[in-house]
């Protein structure tokens, strides 16, 4: 009981308050000088005073002097402070070192809560581990850094602890929530000698750790969550698994997990949400073997997620025991055999995603049981036989994807009934018939890909009440008729493809209304009339495909409106009249192709400066220009005009070859030997240039017992490569070219063109070639042998690929970087390669990268036009190639990219490349990319390197050419860049930042 004295001196300090006649703080002052607060709370309010963290608050009046009222402070009833939360706290002053935090003055503190936005550095201090109330500790998504030590609850997410977990945690008996997530933690997981008893959720996820999983984690047999996702966990999943009976969720995503899915898996009765996943990468990842039909037990499932594995056999009939699954992916397997029809039992079913596969038979017809179905995609497998009519009862889903397998049979009338659909692909099938009128029914459709079919008949003009449709692919049918005017309701329409069908009639002017446009193309169609002036209202378009039709009239003037055209394709039409000179003013304009119609009069200067112009076969009464100034002409078939002094030159050369050739089919003479740097002028042609030696045309045969197979080591489009001792104890590599190659004169005149092409190089990292020979039985170039083989074959075999360390994959990426920019800046006229792909890489012993196979090299001048029926290997072929098929140094430039983030990820990026164009890429971390068979770097230096890589990679792969860099800038780029590191750690730094770094690139 207080003293009168103390009552006295209390009633007047209340009467000082109620007057203002003093502060907040001198009221705090007196009343702990007159002993009315206990020491030990006063120590606690001095010490968050001490902090800094309240301090300004405090001056201006926004806090009480009774601290357990102050916002984010809990106390007791006797007034201890028991809880320190600063989750939702908004306060410029937490900043910081977290030992301004004296925790030894607050022995009842059970919880202490940091949020993200408060930037606290330095480690953990160790005086927390002396509090004998705490309960909960959470730090989330601060910068600490330090080895971890015990605690009772811990909660450390999106931090940057490092070091290993301390066995020392294995003693925390009461533990029941660890959540050490999203850390740089190292070494591998502890074993918990089974005294983590109590343990409810373990969460290791997002760190560094090796190693295998602990075979005692079979003692946490309270866990009700288990997640170890991206990691570098190894070895096989421990059968002791099976004893955590208790587990609803087990997530092992992005692992390097092997050998088979345990058996004893199926004694995890309660599991909720199953995920295996070892790797996005198909051949990167190890598990295998067939998915056991026991995993049938586990009937609470409602996620069951094995995507990107090596799981092969067939899908278990047993699968239709899981009554609650929701989401079923099994995607980049290699599972076989039909869909079962008990799948149907999935009645609960949302995502069935079977796609990539190698699933054969028909589709179940049991598949319209599931009308929960919201996405369906069985797209890259083997399927055949008919859509099932029974589809239509799956009236929720917005996804349906079935491109890319052996569909036949015509589209159902029932598709109509999914009027919920926002995505249809049926491309790349054998589908046949009409287009159905009741596809008008899908309302909501979005995208509509019919394309890569047999479908026969009209446009339905249904397909105008599909008023959101955005993207519209109906090529490569056998599609007739007209256009239909009901086409210009599609107001939201940014791409319409349909070339190559036998579409007739003229361009509806309704065509006008599409002012979203981006890309047509009509191309290798029937269709008449003149180009409707309505269409030039269509200001977005970049992409105007309409050669090889019927099309007559004149080029409106009016063209000068369509201010973001790139490329504009008349070729092949009867187009009169003169090229208006509002085209050549087009700002984006950069390809242009009127070839081939019935133009006249001059060509304006403004269109003779186009980059890549093409108005060969016409009526100019003036010279047909340089594809744009200071370039020769351009080299291509398609040229119709060429001057008579050239003609007559090359018909005699040609003539003369063509004689010689078939009178020396009738003899069998022998070819006589070169000499080093002559060409024999008897027989055949044979030329040795770069080899230091005598070689026969005799030796070669001699060499791969007449071409044998047993010598070949690698086939390509244009012939097969095989390996040769030369009696000199020499190995080259003889690009021996296919039968029907050898038969036509074009390949004749490429394959001269590539060996004498290829002669003149003098690369380090690009192949050499020693000579070629054009003999009677075959033709073939004699290459320097190069030892590992390709690129594409050392990233795919997973002993190899380990062994490309991150160091030197970042040098076989600035190898081709070299190589290219000498082939696009140090050649005389410069060299484009055309087929730049990792099957173009070599590597030697040291693995160092060689560029090689030129294919039908061509001769190329900047600013000339180079064409091909088919330019690259598919996957690295450059975008505007669907549209054009001029090739320039910038086609290159994309193909490079593709191979970097091959190199990087140890397969090829063709997901990655599918969604750059869209947002599915923005939460994507660069960490998660990289060859999960290699540990992620950690010397500061490859960080560094790969980061750069990277962003080099991403700018490579822009979509428009003229956005891309030069190889000469990429080179410099490796060679002088010495750039800053970058503010972020390295696992967090995203695919979009990355994307949206600027390159500071050397000339």
């Amino acid at each position: 009981m207080a003293s009168a004295s103390s009552v006295s001196r209390l009633l007047v300090i209340i009467i000082l308050i109620n007057v203002g006649a003093i502060s907040d703080t001198t009221i705090f002052a007196i009343a702990s000088a007159a002993g009315l607060l206990s020491s030990p709370k006063l120590l606690e309010r001095e010490a968050l005073l001490g902090t800094g963290w309240w301090v300004n608050n405090w001056a201006t009046g926004n806090y009480t002097s009774y601290h357990c009222k102050w916002t984010g402070i809990s106390c007791n009833s006797a007034g201890s402070i028991i809880g320190v939360s600063l989750l939702w706290y908004e306060n410029d002053n937490i900043t910081g070192e977290l030992g301004r935090f004296k925790f030894s003055c607050f022995p009842n503190l059970r919880s202490f809560k940091i949020h993200s936005n408060y930037s606290i550095s330095r480690s953990i201090p160790s005086e927390i581990t002396a509090l004998p109330m705490l309960q909960t500790l959470e730090l989330p998504s601060n910068n600490l850094n330090g080895q971890l030590t015990h605690l009772t609850t811990l909660a450390i997410a999106w931090n940057q602890i490092n070091g290993s977990i301390p066995l020392g945690i294995g003693s925390l008996e009461a533990l029941q929530v660890l959540d050490l997530s999203k850390n740089e933690i190292e070494g591998s997981t502890p074993s918990t000698r089974g005294h983590l008893k109590r343990l409810r959720s373990l969460d290791l996820s997002l760190n560094e750790l090796v190693g295998p999983i602990p075979l005692s984690v079979g003692h946490l047999t309270q866990l009700t969550f288990f997640n170890m996702y991206s990691n570098h966990i190894n070895g096989c999943i421990p059968l002791e698994i099976g004893n955590l009976n208790f587990l609803q969720v087990l997530d092992m995503y992005h692992n390097k997990l092997e050998g088979p899915i345990p058996l004893t898996i199926a004694s995890l009765v309660n599991l909720t949400s199953l995920f295996l996943l070892t790797s996005l990468d198909l051949s990167g990842n190890n598990l295998v073997g067939p998915i056991p039909s026991s995993m049938g037990h586990l009937t609470r499932l409602t996620t069951f997620d094995m995507h990107s594995n090596r799981i092969n056999g067939s899908i278990p009939l047993e699968i239709g025991n899981f009554n609650f699954l929701q989401v079923l992916d099994l995607f980049y397997n290699k599972l076989e055999g039909p869909i079962p029809s008990t799948i149907a039992s999935l009645v609960n079913l949302t995502s069935l995603f079977l796609c990539n596969n190698s699933l054969t038979g028909f589709i179940p017809s049991t598949l319209g049981h599931l009308n929960r179905l919201t996405s369906l995609d069985l797209s890259c497998n083997n399927l055949v036989g008919p859509i099932p009519s029974s589809v239509g009862h799956l009236t929720q889903l917005t996804t349906f994807d079935m491109h890319s397998n052996r569909i036949n049979g015509s589209i159902p009338l029932e598709i109509g009934n999914l009027n919920l659909l926002q995505v249809l692909d049926l491309s790349h099938n054998k589908l046949e018939g009409p287009i159905p009128s009741t596809i008008a029914g899908l309302v909501n459709l979005t995208s509509l890909s019919l394309d890569y079919n047999n479908l026969t008949g009209s446009i339905p003009s249904t397909l105008g009440r599909l008023n959101r449709l955005i993207d519209l692919e109906l090529s490569e049918n056998k599609l007739v008729g007209p256009i239909p005017s009901s086409v210009g309701h599609l107001t939201q329409l940014t791409i319409l493809n349909m070339y190559s069908n036998r579409i007739n009639g003229s361009i509806p002017l309704e065509i006008g209304n599409l002012t979203q446009l981006t890309t047509l193309n009509m191309y290798n169609n029937k269709l008449d009339g003149p180009i409707p002036l309505e269409l030039m209202n269509c200001s977005k378009l970049r992409i105007l495909i309409l050669g090889n039709n019927l099309l007559s009239g004149s080029i409106l003037s009016e063209i000068g409106k369509l201010q973001e055209l790139y490329s504009l394709d008349l070729s092949h039409n009867s187009i009169n009249g003169k090229i208006p000179s509002q085209l050549g003013a087009i700002p984006s304009i950069d390809t242009v192709d009127l070839s081939m119609n019935n133009l006249s009069g001059s060509i304006p200067e403004s269109v003779r400066n186009v980059p890549h112009l093409d108005v060969s076969g016409n009526n100019f009464q003036v010279a047909i220009p340089r594809t744009s100034a200071n370039a020769p002409p351009p080299h291509h078939k398609r040229i119709a005009t060429r001057l008579v002094a050239i003609i007559l030159p090359m018909a005699v050369f040609l003539t003369l070859i063509f004689g010689i050739m078939f009178v020396r089919r009738r003899r069998d003479k022998r070819v006589e030997p070169a000499e080093t740097g002559e060409i024999t002028k008897c027989a055949d042609e044979f030329a040795i240039w770069n080899y230091d030696g005598r070689i026969t045309f005799q030796d070669m045969i001699e060499a791969t017992e007449d071409f044998h197979i047993k010598y070949c080591i690698g086939t390509g489009g244009y012939g097969s490569v095989y390996r040769a001792r030369l009696p000199s104890g020499k190995v080259v590599a003889l690009k021996k070219l296919h039968r029907s190659e050898t038969e036509e004169l074009a390949s004749l005149e490429s394959f001269r063109n590539e060996a004498r092409l290829l002669s003149q190089i003098r690369h380090r990292n690009i192949v050499k070639l020693y000579g070629f020979c054009l003999h009677r039985k075959c033709m073939f170039l004699i290459y320097e042998y190069i030892e590992m083989g390709s690129l594409f074959c050392v990233l795919r075999i997973d002993e190899e690929a380990i062994g490309l360390d991150w160091a030197k994959r970042v040098n076989i990426v600035k190898g081709m970087a070299h190589a290219l920019s000498y082939l696009h800046h140090h050649c005389t006229p410069p060299i484009v390669h055309r087929d730049i792909s990792s099957n173009n890489i070599l590597l030697n012993s040291e693995l160092e990268a060689f560029v090689a196979d030129f294919g039908v090299a061509r001769l190329l001048n900047f600013d000339s036009s180079n064409r091909t029926l088919l330019a690259g290997t598919y996957g690295y072929i450059a975008p505007e190639l669907a549209y054009t098929m001029i090739v320039t140094e910038k086609s290159d430039v994309y193909s490079f990219g593709v191979v970097v983030l091959e190199v990087l990820m140890g397969k090829h990026p063709g997901e990655l490349l599918s969604s750059l164009s869209s947002s599915l890429n923005k939460n994507i971390k660069l960490i998660d990319l990289l060859d999960p068979r290699l540990s992620p770097p950690v010397d500061q230096k490859i960080r560094q390197d790969i980061i750069l890589v990277s962003t080099v990679a991403f700018s490579c792969l822009r979509s428009q050419p003229k956005s891309r860099p030069t190889m000469q800038l990429v080179s410099n780029e490796f060679i002088a860049r010495n750039k800053a590191p970058m503010q972020k750690p390295f696992h967090e730094i995203s695919i979009l930042e990355l994307r949206n770094q600027e390159m500071y690139l050397v000339d």
